[in-house]
């Protein structure tokens, strides 16, 4: 059986983990099930009266979260799980390239996969996990400018923006740079430059 695991924007700085059954979701919002007191004053109780019709009475308390990719069971050359919004570096001969993996149709088909969409076509990551000739590094996440309002985001829609192949070299560099500094609502590219400038670190995995 596969490992049903979901990432969620825990605060600024911190993912949190969730397996399955201690999440839900509800109107293209998230809820995690939380059991520590200092989450009372979040509990969604409308969401679960509503959803569960009162059936939930042990389970904790329900707080929304910003969702934040799915585990895919895949691992990257190091060993680390790779997940839905992960910004990945890939290595080729001495080519490398830095990708945002999504979930999404791969072929005429449509059938879905987790993939790297491109302009045109779409790598996947299948076919890219354990080739000899390709080295997988998770560098940081496409979690940065995040909505200050806590919005539900598009997460394909943000990582089609993180591959844009309009880009120059300059603004795909500082996507990078952002990507490393992940979860953050700052919207402002200069705050991310301070954080390299103070020496900041960022614990995204």
């Amino acid at each position: 059986m596969p490992k049903i695991r979901i990432r969620y924007v825990e605060e600024r700085g911190i993912f949190g983990y969730a397996e399955f059954g201690d999440f839900f979701f509800f109107s293209d919002d998230l809820y995690v099930w939380k059991q520590e007191e200092k989450y009372a004053e979040d509990h969604s109780y409308d969401v679960v009266d509503g959803l569960f019709d009162g059936k939930c009475t042990r389970q904790g308390y329900a707080c929304r979260f910003l969702y934040a990719g799915a585990d895919t069971n895949y691992v990257d050359s190091n060993g680390e799980s790779i997940f839905v919004g992960d910004v990945i570096e890939i290595k080729e001969e001495g080519n490398k390239s830095q990708l945002a993996l999504s979930y999404f149709p791969y072929d005429e088909h449509e059938d879905m996969k987790y993939c790297f969409v491109l302009d045109n076509h779409s790598l996947s990551l299948e076919d890219c996990v354990g080739r000899e000739d390709l080295r997988l590094t998770r560098i940081g996440t496409s979690f940065f400018q995040l909505s200050p309002h806590d919005e539900t985001e598009d997460m394909n829609k943000k990582i089609r923006n993180f591959n844009d192949w309009h880009d120059t070299n300059e603004e795909h560099d500082e996507k990078v740079l952002m990507a490393k500094y992940t979860p953050n609502f700052d919207q402002e590219l200069w705050k991310y430059h301070g954080l390299v400038i103070i020496g900041a670190t960022y614990n995204w995995r």
